[in-house]
């Protein structure tokens, strides 16, 4: 399981043996290279975690060397859990006190001679506390969070997996370093989505706060081994400043105060939400509220087809999806509330607001305040339905990148703990090797991290396109609902008519009475025939409007029944084609997912197959370096087997004597078939020709040199003669009485003119030969 390369040559953090380039293991004691300094663990044999650690794993060459000499004990205390692996399968280990005699006899499944890794866990969990400034409630109101999660080791299988890629210790820094993404996005998305009046009136704040922490952080951590065991929400408060950075003037305390700043802090200090803000401060407050709910939907309607304008940060995304929950909250208390008073009085103002201007937009308004509210109430589920839709695809692309940057993460974590292990190798070259390793796996990582920010981007675009096709199916199912609307009216038309028949059936029947009440009060004949006469028109005339209104109520029935098929078969369609779009969408996410998670685990693959071949090269190199001189050459590579060979050759006869080397020199004469006489007259030659070569050579120099001297000799001579017969020129032209008719001047036998005036001159100052007197 662990990837143990990248700690040869380090000490034993157990018994300080130094070891080889390519150990894993330590030669003395068998523990695993890089293992994390315990005294407790290592040295007393005591399985006890220090304070701020969750877990703490490393392995041993052979289990049996858990225990060294036969007297050494091994002691597991209640306060820890631990396990051991081999062949990936975890055995628990009972808390107690045992020698390897019993240890074995109570887990026979142990095999004492194989490796194994072993994990070490609290029984208890790990107190993380976190501290969350800025976060932003629906009005923009900053809001700060304590809290305290305790996380302890859930399944120890998954935890391997995520943790124990090499030797190390797993510690409430690296936890609080692991969570803190997380937890701040879950708690901005709760404050997000209420108002400040809302959860100051809610006395069960912090209980809600705490079981959406819980759901979320075991839903994430699952499959990373962690579990949470408790959520504590210490504080949530709102400080009103004076300014954006101001000094405090007010604070607010949600949910209750904590204990602790009763005795800290004096009711002076705590005011109401009422005195904190009065109602002009308020109205301001909603007006930005409103503001940035329309900004937000103008974002959603106007979004450009650009990656550019697509790439939203983490932050705002975050935002974006407290506000869907806001509005997801908004429309389910619309659709509790009876009526519109009840709605306005649970805080529904604004989606209301939006919904009926909506409606009236549409000119969808009935006159009937009941029939209008059901109106209203049916756009608020279609507008829930959407904003549901859009929260579930955009919390599973959430957990989806969480888990992403968590095993990222922990990724770096485990390099940078290996550096703090090479760091301790004493051979410097090893720990050059291990370093440069070590930064190459950086970088790659750092590479993978910027890729990770390009899938961000990328999920970002994928949800704005989303949320656009949403918007567009939420506008198709409001005119499938305006459609249903219109039938239904058409029906209610149709009613209408039947029962304006139904009540000419029961004027005819009122005149037959009368004409019956006639007869039987003796009125006159004319009296009788006219009512007679009447009775037959309205009769006749009953009769043909009932057959026409009966074919045309018929054909109309049958016509909004064909109509009510098609809208609901074309609702039908669309609705399963929006499904299969969300399903496709849901499955491009998982394939991504997929792809990236194979993707990492290739790279760790390549690292771990890099780290692999390196140990083999260097256990080869170290294999041979203990090989005799024969091994060493027969193990050699091809091109360096000569070489090497010759470098033997070389140092063995460096150490021979005399008669020694005389006896090779006859042996390699008589393997020549060469008599030695001819050996030593071929070898005088041969120091003969060497001799004359280095003889000539040494001419050749010494010609070159008297070349060189001549030559400088020369130039010297000539740049004196030039010196000389300047200064005579000189002298020659400042003599006075030297014209033209005067005598010819003394010259010397090369022809120099001498100086006029200086008979006393024996040599030439040009040549230096002697003058004639």
């Amino acid at each position: 399981m662990f990837q143990l390369f990248g700690f040869g040559g380090a000490r034993c953090p157990r018994c300080e043996h130094k070891n080889g380039a390519a150990a894993g293991y330590c030669a003395q004691c068998g523990l695993s290279l890089g293992a994390p300094d315990s005294d407790a663990v290592l040295h007393a044999n005591q399985w006890q975690l220090a304070d701020g650690q969750l877990a703490l794993f490393f392995g041993v060459r052979e289990l049996s060397s858990l225990f060294g000499s036969a007297a050494r004990r091994l002691q597991v205390p209640a306060q820890s859990r631990a396990w051991i692996v081999q062949s990936d399968a975890f055995t628990l280990i009972p808390a107690g006190d045992y020698d390897s005699a019993a240890f074995f006899a109570r887990l026979p499944a142990l095999l004492p001679a194989r490796a194994a890794e072993v994990l070490i866990a609290r029984a208890d969990a790990v107190s993380l506390e976190f501290d969350l400034p800025g976060l932003a409630s629906t009005e923009l109101l900053n809001v700060a969070a304590s809290l305290r999660v305790d996380i302890a080791l859930g399944q120890p299988d998954a935890f391997a997996r995520q943790f124990m890629r090499a030797p190390g210790a797993v510690t409430r820094a690296h936890l609080h370093a692991l969570l803190l993404p997380s937890v701040r996005q879950i708690a901005l998305e709760f404050i997000g989505s209420r108002a400040l009046r809302e959860m100051d009136a809610n006395a069960d704040l912090r209980p809600e706060l705490n079981e959406r922490l819980q759901s979320a952080l075991t839903q994430r951590l699952a499959p990373s081994g962690l579990a949470v065991a408790r959520v504590e929400t210490l504080a949530l408060r709102h400080d009103k400043r004076e300014g954006d950075a101001g000094a405090s003037i007010g604070t607010l305390w949600l949910g209750g105060l904590p204990a602790q700043e009763l005795e800290q802090r004096s009711l002076e200090r705590m005011k109401q939400l009422d005195q904190l803000y009065d109602e002009e401060e308020w109205q301001r407050i909603r007006r930005e509220e409103l503001a940035a709910r329309h900004a937000h939907r103008r974002a959603e309607l106007t979004q450009d087809a650009t990656v550019e304008k697509a790439e939203l940060n983490h932050q705002e995304a975050e935002r974006l999806q407290a506000l869907r929950g806001r509005q997801i909250d908004l429309y389910g208390r619309i659709l509790e509330a009876k009526s519109r008073r009840q709605a306005l009085d649970h805080g529904a103002a604004l989606a209301l607001g939006e919904l009926e201007q909506e409606l009236a937009q549409k000119g969808a308004q009935r006159a009937d305040d009941a029939a209008n509210w059901e109106h209203v109430r049916a756009l608020a589920a279609i507008k829930m339905r959407s904003e549901l839709e859009l929260s579930q695809l955009h919390g599973r692309e959430q957990i989806q990148l969480a888990q992403q940057r968590f095993t990222h993460q922990v990724h770096l974590q485990s390099i940078a703990q290996q550096v703090e292990s090479a760091l301790l190798i004493d051979d410097e070259t090893g720990r050059r090797t291990q370093l440069a390793r070590l930064r190459q796996a950086e970088a790659d990582a750092a590479q993978r991290e910027a890729q990770l920010e390009a899938e961000q981007h990328q999920a970002a675009w994928q949800g704005l396109m989303l949320a656009n096709a949403a918007r567009k199916r939420e506008a198709e199912r409001v005119q499938e609902w305006e459609d249903q609307m219109q039938l239904a009216r058409q029906r209610e038309l149709l009613r209408a008519e039947a029962h304006k028949d139904e009540a000419a059936q029961v004027q005819a029947a009122e005149i037959a009475e009368k004409v019956a009440a006639l007869r039987r009060g003796g009125a006159r004949e004319d009296a009788i025939a006219q009512q007679e006469k009447l009775l037959r028109t309205i009769e006749a005339d009953g009769v043909h409007a009932r057959q026409l209104q009966q074919q045309t109520q018929l054909a109309q029935l049958d016509a909004l029944a064909i109509e009510e098929q098609r809208q609901q078969l074309r609702q039908l369609e669309q609705e399963a084609q929006w499904q299969r779009d969300l399903l496709a969408m849901a499955q491009q996410r998982e394939s991504d997912y997929a792809r990236w998670k194979g993707e990492y685990e290739a790279l760790l693959a390549r690292q771990a197959h890099a780290a692999e071949l390196a140990r083999i090269d260097i256990d080869r190199i170290e294999k041979i370096g203990s090989l005799s001189d024969t091994g060493k050459v027969a193990m050699a590579a091809g091109q360096n087997a000569a070489a090497l060979a010759q470098v033997l050759k070389v140092q063995l006869q460096a150490g021979m004597s005399a008669e020694q080397i005389h006896a090779l020199a006859a042996l390699a004469a008589a393997e020549n078939s060469v008599s030695p006489a001819d050996a030593l007259r071929m070898a005088q030659d041969g120091v003969a020709q060497e001799r004359s070569y280095l003889e000539g050579q040494a001419e050749r120099e010494r010609r070159q040199q008297l070349d060189l001297i001549n030559l400088q000799n020369a130039a010297h001579a000539h740049g004196l003669s030039a010196q000389a017969q300047l200064g005579v020129a000189v002298a020659q032209a400042l003599q006075p009485g030297v014209g033209p008719g005067a005598a010819a001047p003394a010259r010397c036998k090369n022809g120099h003119v001498q100086r006029a005036g200086h008979p006393e001159d024996k040599f030439c100052a040009a040549c230096g030969v002697a003058l004639q007197p």
